[in-house]
């Protein structure tokens, strides 16, 4: 694995959101707007969220077109988070808005999915498998909506490595909430 993997991971992460242009059109991209992180506390123009807090293993890495990434170097591991606020974006399912985040990922295969609650809201949490460039990976998706808004966070690591990770992921998205 090397930096290319969370260079590739995030960018599907971020702008493979799509499976049909229509959607593209709505989701595709992220939403453009810049926020700003204080501490645990994340704000841009259309919404504002607290994120769990990540052992010191985890780096923050600034993308573009997304919210928030971090890496962590010893196996690069990567986890994501970004919300799109729009009208028009939030009436796709939560089905269709996960599918979207493992666009790009061959030879995937669904092995979990849950409905677990995340901010006071009901979300959809799954576990996928597949290749990226050849490389086995593993990948948990987590997506929720709330007002205008929709929110997704995503883990994604080498297959083998995937569980070393995944409590401090889980840990992460249950500490997660919605401000406004």
């Amino acid at each position: 694995m090397s930096k290319r993997f969370v260079i590739l991971t995030t960018f599907i992460f971020l702008f493979n959101s799509c499976s049909i242009a229509k959607f593209a059109k709505y989701y595709a991209g992220a939403d453009s707007s810049s926020g700003s992180l204080n501490g645990l506390y994340y704000e841009k123009e259309d919404t504002a969220y607290i994120i769990g807090s990540l052992p010191d293993t985890w780096k923050r890495i600034e993308i573009k077109g997304g919210d928030l990434a971090y890496w962590n170097p010893q196996d690069e591991s990567t986890i994501t988070v970004n919300s799109t606020c729009d009208k028009n974006k939030i009436k796709y399912n939560l089905k269709a808005l996960s599918n979207t985040l493992v666009i790009g990922i061959d030879d995937k295969k669904l092995i979990e999915s849950s409905e677990p609650n995340v901010s006071g809201v009901i979300s959809l949490k799954r576990i996928y498998e597949g290749k990226l460039s050849g490389v086995p990976i593993k990948i948990s998706t987590v997506v929720l909506k709330k007002g205008d808004c929709i929110y997704d966070i995503a883990y994604s690591s080498a297959r083998d490595n995937f569980d070393s990770w995944f409590g401090e992921f889980n840990e992460f998205v249950s500490q997660f909430k919605i401000m406004s």
